[in-house]
Formats: structure tokens, C-alpha cells, sequence
């Protein structure tokens, strides 16, 4: 059976979410068929498959993988998920100036991912702030709120979570404020990005910006001064991303290497805050999955000593091995989060290897193969192909 046509027949059905899995897992949300069929079409999966008969019969070596994945990702809720006894929702602490300018503060630490851009976007979207004007600190263990850092994909899906509920705290005081300086009852406004109106006479509003400085200045008797929220974020379940992966190889058939010439990637994180930053986690996941599946390899001589002692010997892609990688999107909401995120860090690490690798084995299939270990490195594949009868 064609190995597309395995996966369509074997994917959870998108109506049957959420899925409670063997082990007793929700899966929160997914449309996994969506995902491989838009992989497929991408790369004209058909006509790949033509053209792979007719270089087999030539003697020429192509292959194409496919890696259909879910990741559980967020940890986590506090029934399931501790260190060392330590809960692991996050939390966000936000304060809004009377300049109408924010200051939030997170308990995870950015390694490249965005954060700074990611949460203020968050709170913006939330309360009509520019981002530009959400200044962001987290890590600072002198000024941080609660939190169990960053790592297997949770930021957003724990601590942005955190940072939405904080600033719809906010915006819920806001209205109080708002009503109180447009004399008429919290009931009468109407929320827009950025600021509250009254129903049916929208002339008369107020701006978040207006709001804040009131909170200051012209609060409501009785009310405690000031526009600011803490959020701890205990997530009611996990999150999972999923995606659907196709590589195509070329396999040289004197020397064994291995060329990836294409790699689809479409991936479904949920809603998604900042696609710019999301292509950046995914193109660089891709080429550290390319890596352990072509190259990486920590090897060892018969007394232990490690063999690969410099980047010389243990390899790591670079530009020149990189494909140009093709991504796309499906999205699917997360039912439960409250922007219905997911994460996507580390998505792309675990599509790509077994895409690559199913790929190698699908290109020696006719003969036999039906697994190679990774690194597949040329003198693995050489040997194989020598075994085979088909090293030129």
C-alpha cells in the first residue's frame, strides 16, 4: 500500500476530536488528513511517484518520505506535570501606566524564539495597545513572576495563555473606569480594539489609553487605583500540534550520498500570533532535523574516547547542505486555550528526521531495504548498496 494512502486510511478522523488516547491523553484538537493532502499537493506527490518508476527502471535511485506526526507539547496542567514537587502553569505579571504603555513581566526566558515580539502582539491584540508600546521582561529572577521556564514548546501555549488572561483582567477594570467616566453602566459599553463606547452612540468612547490615565487620576470612588493583573496560568490540558512531512532523495550511486533536492513541511500549530517568527522556528527545526538524520553522530572508539572532537568530525549543517525548505500552514484552534495556540518550537525536529530516513529506505525498497540507521551517512548507504549490487 501506497505509504500516503496507509495514513489517510489510519489518521484520528478530524469529527472524532477531542480523542482520548490509549493511555488516556486528550487530544485537544487536529485535521491530520487536511495536513498530509496539502503536503501532497505542494509537492505534486503523483507525478513524484511517476517519476520514480521511471528512474528505477534507468537504474537511478529516488525516494520519498513521508513523517505524519502530533507532539504533545504545554506542560503543563498541575494535576499531571511537576519539578520536584513545583507545579508548572506559568505566570504573567502586567502593569499599565498612566501613559497608556505596559510593562509585562513572565516567568519564561527567550532563546531565540521571539518572545519580546510574540507576547507583546498577545497583549496587544488583547487590550489595543500598540505593540510597540508593550515592553516585555522575563528571566530576571530579581522581577519575575512564577514560572517553569522555556522548553518543550510551552512558552506560548503556557505563558502567552498567562499574558492574555492577565490583560483581559485589565480590561475587565478598564470597563469599570470606562463606565464610571462616561456616566452610564458597564453593561451599556462596548469593547473594540483599543477602546470602550457606548451602545448605539459610538461618538462617545473612551481609550484604553484615556483609561489608564483616569486609573490614576479620576478613578471611581471605592475602587482600588491603579490598571494592573497577575494571571497564573494552570492549562486544563495539554496541547498538540501535528504536522505532515514529504522529502524526496536522490541517492548517488557511486558515492552513497544523499540529496535531499525537496522537503515539504506543513504544520498546524493552532492560531498563530506571529507567522514570521513561526517560519523561523520551523526553518530552523527542519535544518536541526535534517542534522541527527544525515550528519550528527557521537561516536566512540573501542577505549570510549570520543572520535568526534571537532566540528571537522562531527558534522553540522551548514548552508550548503540545506535545502530550500517549503512550509505551509493548516490551523486548527486549540479548543481549550484561550487563543487557541498550540506551540510549535520544536515541531519541525520531529518531522524531518524520519521524513528523511523514510525517504533513503523508500528509495532502496525494490531491493530490500526496510531500515537504515541514523546518521545515514554516505559510507552506510556505499555499503548498502554494495550489498545490493547497485554501487557504481
Amino acid at each position: 500500500m501506497d505509504p500516503a494512502e496507509l495514513r489517510l486510511k489510519n489518521f484520528i478522523p478530524p469529527e472524532k476530536f477531542p480523542w482520548k488516547s490509549a493511555l488516556g491523553w486528550e487530544y485537544d484538537s487536529g485535521n491530520y488528513p487536511a495536513a498530509l493532502r496539502k503536503a501532497m499537493e505542494m509537492v505534486g506527490y503523483e507525478a513524484l511517484r511517476k517519476e520514480q518508476a521511471e528512474k528505477r527502471a534507468r537504474g537511478e535511485l529516488m525516494g520519498i518520505g513521508i513523517s505524519s506526526f502530533t507532539e504533545i507539547v504545554g506542560a503543563g496542567p498541575s494535576k499531571q506535570f511537576d519539578i520536584l514537587g513545583l507545579k508548572m502553569f506559568d505566570s504573567c505579571e502586567l502593569r499599565i501606566h498612566p501613559t497608556g504603555k505596559a510593562l509585562a513581566r513572565f516567568g519564561t526566558k527567550s532563546q531565540g524564539q521571539g518572545h519580546e515580539t510574540t507576547y507583546a502582539q498577545i497583549i496587544a491584540e488583547e487590550l489595543g495597545i500598540p505593540a510597540a508600546q508593550v515592553q516585555v521582561e522575563e528571566g530576571d529572577t530579581d522581577t519575575a513572576p512564577y514560572g517553569l521556564g522555556t522548553y518543550a514548546s510551552r512558552s506560548t501555549p503556557t505563558a502567552g495563555a498567562a499574558g492574555s488572561l492577565a490583560a483581559r483582567k485589565v480590561r475587565e477594570k478598564a470597563k469599570k473606569i470606562a463606565a464610571h467616566l462616561l456616566e452610564c453602566s458597564p453593561d451599556d459599553l462596548v469593547w473594540e480594539p483599543g477602546k470602550f463606547s457606548v451602545k448605539g452612540s459610538p461618538s462617545r468612547s473612551k481609550t484604553i489609553q484615556e483609561i489608564a490615565f483616569a486609573a490614576y487620576t479620576n478613578h471611581p470612588q471605592g475602587m482600588e487605583a491603579g490598571l494592573e493583573a497577575v494571571s497564573y496560568y494552570d492549562p486544563p490540558n495539554l496541547t498538540f500540534p501535528f504536522g505532515s512531512y514529504i522529502a524526496v532523495v536522490d541517492i548517488d550511486r557511486g558515492t552513497g550520498q544523499v540529496k535531499v533536492r525537496r522537503f515539504v513541511a506543513v504544520d498546524d500549530c493552532g492560531n498563530i500570533i506571529n507567522p514570521m517568527i513561526v517560519d523561523g522556528q520551523i526553518h530552523g527545526g527542519l535544518a536541526m532535523g535534517l542534522a541527527p538524520a544525515l550528519l550528527e553522530e557521537i561516536s566512540y572508539d573501542d577505549d570510549g574516547n570520543i572520535t568526534g572532537g571537532s566540528f571537522m568530525d562531527y558534522l553540522l549543517p551548514t548552508a550548503m547542505e540545506t535545502p530550500s525548505w517549503e512550509t505551509a500552514k493548516t490551523v486548527t484552534p486549540s479548543p481549550h486555550h484561550p487563543f487557541g495556540a498550540k506551540g510549535v518550537g520544536e515541531s519541525a525536529t520531529v518531522g524531518a528526521p524520519p521524513a528523511i530516513a523514510n525517504a533513503v529506505v523508500d528509495a532502496l525498497a525494490h531491493v530490500g531495504v526496510r531500515h537504515v540507521d541514523i546518521p545515514i551517512t554516505p559510507e552506510k548507504v556505499w555499503r548498502l548498496l554494495k550489498e545490493k549490487g547497485l554501487a557504481e
